[in-house]
């Protein structure tokens, strides 16, 4: 279903490439969920879920400028993070330079520095309250392109715990021709 929108949003940007930058049709993309580890064992490090939000489903090279919506929502198991930078790669394996692993939660860590490039926006938040968002930029397109895209996200107002989660709902896709 998602390629077929995609496929025909393609297609009608043909027919209306004298018309300008033409929006494309929504297409969904699935909820995911970044079990957060504790800011203690993070140290400043973007964290990566271990999820292809993109799923496979790729964006026509004729389509650009490339935005996500949707609300963010953070579970507190103790924690109070006020707000966070969202990052994208288009893959995680093999592992980056800069980036590891850890025993305490599905995630990557990866070095701030090197990841510069690949933010896409920023999320405030309050425990329990969706908040909305809008990611855009030249990675996310490239991320679409490739039809693969691991969100991070790099704590930047509170702290987290063991137990907490940050959802990621209702999100969809929008690009130009």
């Amino acid at each position: 279903m998602k390629q077929t929108l995609l496929t025909a949003a393609a297609l009608a940007s043909l027919a209306f490439s004298s018309c300008g930058v033409i929006p494309t049709p929504a297409v969904p993309i699935p909820d995911a969920e970044i079990s957060l580890p504790p800011s203690s064992a993070v140290a400043g490090r973007v964290i990566y879920m271990k999820t292809d939000v993109l799923g496979g489903v790729t964006l026509p090279s004729v389509l650009q400028q490339v935005s996500i919506t949707g609300l963010a929502t953070y579970s507190s198991g103790g924690g109070n993070l006020s707000g966070a930078t969202v990052f994208i790669r288009s893959s995680i394996d093999p592992m980056p330079a800069g980036c590891a692993t850890t025993t305490l939660a599905p995630v990557l860590l990866c070095d701030p520095a090197g990841e510069v490039a690949r933010q896409i926006g920023s999320v405030n938040l309050t425990s329990g309250t969706a908040s909305a968002f809008t990611l855009s930029g030249p990675e996310l397109d490239a991320a679409a392109k490739a039809g693969h895209g691991y969100i991070g996200v790099l704590i930047t107002g509170g702290s987290s715990v063991l137990t907490d989660k940050l959802k990621l709902t209702g999100m969809e896709a929008r690009a130009k021709f």
